[in-house]
């Protein structure tokens, strides 16, 4: 991400043809945390769901944490996102099993944060539920009430049963380390309030989809909300401030300013582990599980794909009759040449850059 549209990976350079100036394209990085690139690949993974999701109503849940276990996800992050993502389809698959609540099976879409408006540590897990599920006979069923799933307190209350039940089974498997017990740990959360928040149900899921897709390949903060303050040395960060939102309006902007390395440190934690899958499907949107019952799910809550729509983006892009005009003169004649990735450019731009070798083997 250090090198990301750097002359370390090359590019393109366009030079005008009447002014001889010339315009520098360098290439992305590619990685999945970056907050510069990857945006074509966010609106293809908007383009996925929009074609995976049924047309019916769907509920907006955010499963949250106490902050009293951040400091064990810290120390256990790989063990412990998994077990937040799994607890979080458990809760919704035991409640609306229940014949009182839905008496069916829902599906299901999740995404793993770990941050806040404000890049605090901060884990949670944004769902998109299915307001109802396909029962035993292969009938869709509507659940019981008119705005949720189940009632609040029973989708708390069973959320924390069973994450806590999740912890002590990887106790007792010796796959958590950390300083506390259980006992202890159980001791400090029992009995605070574990909040799930619930949207009412929308037939409209354009903006849950697009609000998901803003952090798919990207971590934590996007470059239009970082500015650096040269005169004070300072990164300056705009965050959404919920905690003076009014009922029914916006939340407010607020900023935060710190020091340059404090910034890389608050960004730098909510790198997930290696190989982990943020994004997750449960239920009917499970794959073996949407394959197994696709003959059963009605014709008329199934979506058409957009992938139309990609392709007429991409052809109006190419068939642009300018697609490059001079900043100086306004010329629209060019010419095009490949820039070779330099690979000693971090070394000599990034101040205090130390490469250790590798280490040497020890010959007894």
């Amino acid at each position: 991400m250090r090198i990301c549209k750097t002359p370390a990976l090359g590019g393109r350079v366009i030079i005008c043809s009447q002014c001889q100036s010339r315009h520098y394209i360098y290439l992305s990085c590619g990685h999945s945390h970056c907050p510069l690139c990857q945006s074509i690949k966010r609106e293809q993974w908007i383009d996925k769901l929009k074609a995976e999701l049924y047309q019916l109503p769907y509920v907006h849940m955010i499963f949250t944490l106490p902050h009293e276990l951040n400091g064990l996800i810290r120390n256990n992050q790989s063990v412990l996102y998994n077990l937040l993502m799994r607890s979080a389809w458990k809760t919704v698959k035991i409640l609306a099993k229940a014949p009182s609540n839905v008496g069916a099976l829902p599906g299901m879409v999740s995404v793993l944060h770990s941050f806040g408006s404000d890049m605090k540590y901060h884990v949670h897990c944004h769902c998109l539920v299915t307001f109802g599920g396909l029962d035993l006979n292969g009938k869709w069923q509507y659940p019981k009430r008119k705005n949720k799933i189940a009632r609040y307190r029973s989708i708390n209350s069973t959320y924390k049963h069973c994450f806590l039940k999740g912890v002590k089974q990887l106790y007792n498997k010796g796959k958590i380390k950390y300083h506390m017990s259980f006992d202890q740990i159980e001791k400090m959360v029992i009995n605070k309030k574990w909040v799930v928040h619930n949207t009412s149900p929308t037939i409209d899921t354009s903006i849950l989809e697009n609000y998901l897709a803003r952090y798919i390949n990207r971590v934590a903060i996007s470059k239009s909300r970082v500015s650096y303050l040269q005169k004070h040395h300072k990164v300056r960060i705009s965050y959404n401030d919920y905690a003076n939102q009014k009922n029914g309006m916006p939340a407010p902007k607020a900023f935060k300013e710190m020091h340059p390395f404090v910034f890389i440190d608050q960004f730098l934690q909510h790198l997930l582990p290696p190989y982990f899958q943020k994004t997750r499907r449960y239920g009917l949107h499970a794959s073996p599980t949407k394959r197994k019952y696709d003959k059963l799910i009605p014709q008329s809550i199934k979506r058409n794909g957009l992938t139309v729509r990609t392709v007429l983006q991409i052809i109006n892009q190419l068939i642009k009759e300018n697609p490059f005009e001079c900043p100086n003169c306004q010329s629209n004649e060019y010419k095009i040449e490949t820039l070779t990735a330099k690979s000693d450019w971090i070394y000599l731009n990034i101040k205090n850059l130390k490469v250790r070798p590798p280490p040497f083997s020890l010959k007894i």
